[in-house]
C-alpha cells in the first residue's frame, strides 16, 4: 500500500477519503476496480494483529451470518500485497449518527420523525442480532451508520462488530470493550478507573448503551455530564451512573465539586413532542439502569419500543394553549381509549375538547384509523370548554426604556409627512 492509495485485488482507494479510524484498523471510501461500485474498506493495522487469532477472525465470522437491512453487510474479505486483512463492507452515503448529531441544526436533538426512524432501525437491527445471540459491546452513534435513499428516507445500519460475540440471554463475559461515554458503569469501573472487581457482564450493557445513544439522539447531549465534561472527571461519571436513582434518565453536575441534578423527564428544548416523550421516558429509564439484576432484559425492551413504533401520530393543534401537541394512539383504539393513552400529566386532556373538524359524536364510536389524516401542517384544531394554560416557556415582554421611547419618537417625526404618501402606494 503506497503513501498516497491503497488497493486490494478487485478494490482501489484514496489514503485522504477516510471515513473513521479506531485503534486498531481505519475504515476508506473505496470503489470497485471494475465496476465503480462505492464501498467502504476496513484495514486492520498492525496492532490488530496482536490480538489472539480468535479474535481477530471473530467480526469476519459475525459478519458473514448476519444479513439484515439495518445492519451494513459484509460484501468480502481482501488481503494488501502485505497480507493484511481488509474488510469490504456496504457503504453509507449519509456518515454514522453521529456525523448527523454534530449538525447545528441538530444541537438540541433530531427531530421526531428522524428520531423514530433511529429508534426503529436501532430496535430491528439488535433484534436480529440477538436472534443469533449477538451482544454488539460497542454501540453509540459512531458505530450507526445512516444510508440515503433515492426519495431522502434515512435507514440507519449497525456496523463494528469487532467488540461483538456470541452471548446468550443467561451468559455472562468478562473482556471489556467500549466507548466509555457510552459504557455501562460496571464496564466502566474496570476499564476506565482501573479497579480490579470479580464482576461479570451480561447483554444488558448493550442496552445501557442503547439508551445513552437514544438519549444522545433525542437531546442532541449526553445524559450524564459531570461539571468538566466526562473524559476530564471519571470519578463524578461513574458516581452519576452509578448512584442514578431508579426512574431518572439523565444525571448534571452544575458546578464544580456541586451535587448531581437528576432528571426524571427530557428536556424541554429537544424537539420530540410531549406525546412521543411519555412514551419514551419510561423505556429510558428500564435500559438505563445499573443494577444489571433490575436492568429490563431485551425482551422487555422490544415490547416496549415496538408497542411505541406501533401506534400512529394524531397532531392536534390547541387554540387555547396557542400549541401544537402530537399524541400517539393504537389504530384500533376508540376516541375515548386514545384518552387514556395519554399521560396523565400530559397537558392535553382529549375528553375536555370540541374538535373543530370532525363531530364528536362521530369519533366516540370510530377507531382512530378513521380519523381525518392529520401531518403537524395540518392538524386537528381543539377548542376547550375551560380556560387552558401555556405550558411552553413563559413569555417576558422587555421593559420599554429611555432609549427605546426616543427611538419611538424619531421613528414617528420621521414617518409623519411621508405617511399619506405610504398609505396610497399600499
Amino acid at each position: 500500500m503506497s503513501g498516497i492509495t491503497g488497493s486490494t485485488a478487485n478494490y482501489l482507494w484514496s489514503m485522504h477519503d477516510v471515513l473513521g479510524q479506531g485503534a486498531t484498523a481505519s475504515v476508506y471510501k473505496a470503489r470497485n476496480k471494475r465496476s465503480g461500485e462505492l464501498v467502504a474498506v476496513k484495514v486492520f493495522n498492525v496492532l490488530s494483529y496482536s490480538r489472539p487469532h480468535d479474535v481477530q477472525m471473530r467480526e469476519f465470522e459475525m459478519l458473514r451470518k448476519l444479513n439484515h437491512s439495518n445492519i451494513v453487510r459484509l460484501f468480502a474479505v481482501e488481503e494488501l500485497q502485505t497480507k493484511q486483512k481488509v474488510l469490504v463492507m456496504e457503504y453509507c452515503s449519509g456518515g454514522s449518527l453521529l456525523n448527523l448529531l454534530e449538525d447545528p441544526e441538530n444541537a438540541f436533538g433530531l427531530p421526531e420523525a428522524e428520531f423514530l426512524t433511529v429508534l426503529q432501525c436501532i430496535v430491528q437491527g439488535m433484534n436480529h442480532l440477538r436472534e443469533y445471540g449477538v451482544v454488539h459491546r460497542d454501540i453509540k452513534p459512531g458505530n450507526i451508520m445512516r444510508q440515503v435513499g433515492e426519495d431522502g428516507k434515512s435507514v440507519y445500519k449497525l456496523t463494528d462488530f469487532g467488540a461483538a460475540r456470541e452471548l446468550e440471554d443467561d451468559e455472562k463475559f468478562v473482556s471489556i470493550y467500549g466507548t466509555e461515554e457510552y459504557l455501562h458503569p460496571d464496564m466502566y469501573e474496570r476499564a476506565v478507573l482501573r479497579k480490579p472487581h470479580q464482576k461479570s457482564y451480561g447483554v444488558s450493557v448493550d442496552l445501557w448503551s442503547i439508551g445513552v445513544t437514544l438519549y444522545h439522539s433525542a437531546t442532541g447531549s449526553l445524559p450524564f455530564t459531570p461539571f468538566e465534561g466526562p473524559r476530564k472527571n471519571k470519578l463524578t461519571m461513574y458516581k452519576i451512573t452509578t448512584e442514578k436513582p431508579m426512574g431518572a434518565i439523565a444525571g448534571t453536575q452544575r458546578v464544580e465539586g456541586g451535587s448531581i441534578e437528576w432528571s426524571y423527564h427530557l428536556p424541554y428544548s429537544c424537539q420530540l413532542s410531549q406525546g412521543l416523550k411519555a412514551l419514551l421516558v419510561p423505556v429510558l429509564a428500564g435500559i438505563m439502569e445499573a443494577d444489571q439484576g433490575r436492568c429490563w432484559g431485551f425482551d422487555q425492551f422490544f415490547t416496549a419500543t415496538t408497542d411505541v413504533l406501533q401506534r400512529q401520530p394524531v397532531y392536534l393543534f390547541s387554540l387555547q394553549q396557542a400549541m401544537a401537541h402530537s399524541i400517539y394512539v393504537h389504530h384500533y383504539n376508540t376516541y375515548v381509549c386514545a384518552g387514556h393513552d395519554v399521560d396523565t400529566h400530559f397537558v392535553i386532556k382529549l375528553k375536555t375538547y370540541l374538535c373543530f373538524i370532525v363531530i364528536l359524536s362521530y369519533l366516540i364510536r370510530k377507531i382512530v384509523v378513521n380519523l381525518p389524516c392529520t401531518s403537524s401542517s395540518q392538524p386537528l384544531i381543539l377548542l376547550s370548554s375551560t380556560p387552558e394554560t401555556n405550558a411552553s416557556l413563559p413569555f417576558r415582554e422587555r421593559k420599554a426604556n429611555r432609549d427605546d421611547l426616543n427611538v419611538f419618537l424619531f421613528c414617528f417625526l420621521w414617518l409623519s409627512p411621508h405617511l399619506d404618501n405610504l398609505i396610497k402606494s399600499v
